[in-house]
């Protein structure tokens, strides 16, 4: 059997072997990502172990379960957390990597944003749990809501905060537990989603490299009141879907916060284009700049490492083509769609591994997927863009100085 592999560029040129391109907002370099850290479920799901779960897909319509999902998401694997391991649990794993990384003690850290929408418990909420586990007793936390776009807001924040003067570090991480909340008699949502966290640690450092640091974000939103939802279903479901209570063992209806989700090519096309306009922003440009080929915007592009939202591989792809990036980290084939975790454990997957990449056969079946050296790099620019529930939209840009190979 033939074998191919999904295209994978080579990592950007070097800073040092291409003239520096002329931007319109320059990167701070007071403003430092000095540490990246990630965890991710200890159960690794293939698409064949998801397909008994799934109640509802019609395999006389679509063809084999394993197949479609490969076609429709890109998704091959991903991995799942144990019944007793908690959201926080992994934000801290994630959380003590990029503490580690960047050098800086959990005690000197001047605030913490912790963004999920499954966090193991509400109040003491998980800011707290990981606050006094990792050792900042005194440092300030809370927990940011925003869903897929949550530590895209934390890093806005965080620059903010270092930017100002106000504080010296920040941690921002995103963490979620997601497989618990997924209704599986809903095929089209129940095969997008995993659970992981990851983490980052912004820094103001004195003396960085010029050109190098990085650049205010662009912060958005747009609302829409269906496109993503969480709450109790309510509806009557097969109890060995989801296991009776111990108060309730044979109620009816299942009392539990579910994952509900318009599909279809308008969403794909919303986040396509909002994910597209808040990248451009960031980097001072507008849609009108992409379209019309902007020779200086064109040159970042060119350059840039495209990190943005794991949703599924169909809008990574369109966000690429729309932008025309060559160097866009996917890790959506292992890792699916972790919401909140999605950016930045992508970030330090390409900082500390390289890229994701599936091997191909003939017919275009997917045989696995493996990780290629494409890494992050010093110097290299980052981009990373998201949309989430609300919907809530942004971009953080930046141009790696104090870390990286």
């Amino acid at each position: 059997m033939s074998r191919r592999s999904d295209d994978v560029p080579t990592s950007p040129t070097s800073p040092d072997d291409i003239e520096e391109p002329r931007l319109r907002v320059p990167f701070d370099p007071r403003v430092q990502l000095t540490g990246t850290g990630s965890c991710v479920g200890e159960t690794v799901v293939t698409n064949d172990d998801l397909e008994p779960m799934i109640h509802g897909y019609d395999t006389a319509r679509s063809g084999p379960f394993g197949a479609w999902v490969d076609q429709v998401t890109q998704i091959h694997e991903r991995p799942f957390c144990h019944p007793t391991t908690r959201t926080v649990d992994m934000a801290l794993t994630a959380s003590k990597r990029a503490l580690e990384m960047a050098g800086v003690a959990a005690a000197d850290l001047g605030m913490i944003v912790y963004a999920s929408f499954t966090p193991s418990r509400m109040i003491p909420g998980d800011h707290c749990l990981l606050a006094q586990e990792l050792g900042a007793t005194r440092t300030a936390s809370f927990n940011l809501m925003g869903a897929c776009a949550g530590s895209i807001q934390g890093l806005g924040l965080a620059y903010g905060m270092v930017a100002s003067g106000a504080m010296k570090h920040v941690l921002v991480v995103g963490a979620e537990k997601i497989h618990p909340m997924l209704n599986y008699h809903d095929p089209l949502t129940a095969i997008l989603f995993a659970d992981g966290a990851g983490a980052a640690v912004v820094s103001r450092v004195e003396g960085a490299p010029a050109g190098t640091g990085m650049l205010p974000p662009h912060l958005a939103f747009e609302y829409s009141a269906t496109a993503i939802q969480l709450g109790n279903s309510n509806n009557p479901h097969e109890l060995r879907c989801f296991p009776p209570t111990a108060d309730k063992p044979s109620h009816p209806l299942v009392e539990r916060s579910l994952i509900v989700m318009t599909a279809g090519p308008s969403v794909l096309r919303n986040a396509v284009n909002n994910m597209a306009e808040c990248t451009v922003r960031t980097l001072g440009y507008d849609l009108s700049d992409l379209k019309a080929g902007h020779p200086e915007l064109r040159a970042i592009l060119d350059r840039a490492w495209l990190v943005p939202h794991q949703a599924n591989g169909r809008i990574v792809d369109g966000l690429a083509d729309k932008l025309a990036c060559a160097n866009v980290m996917r890790t959506i084939h292992k890792y699916g769609n972790m919401s909140a975790a999605s950016n930045l454990v992508a970030l330090d997957h390409g900082v500390r591994q390289g890229n994701v990449t599936r091997d191909l056969d003939a017919d275009g079946k997917v045989l696995g997927v493996r990780v290629t050296p494409d890494r992050i790099r010093k110097g290299d620019v980052v981009l990373l863009p998201s949309i989430g529930g609300g919907y809530l939209m942004g971009c953080v840009g930046l141009r790696l100085g104090t870390m990286g190979a």
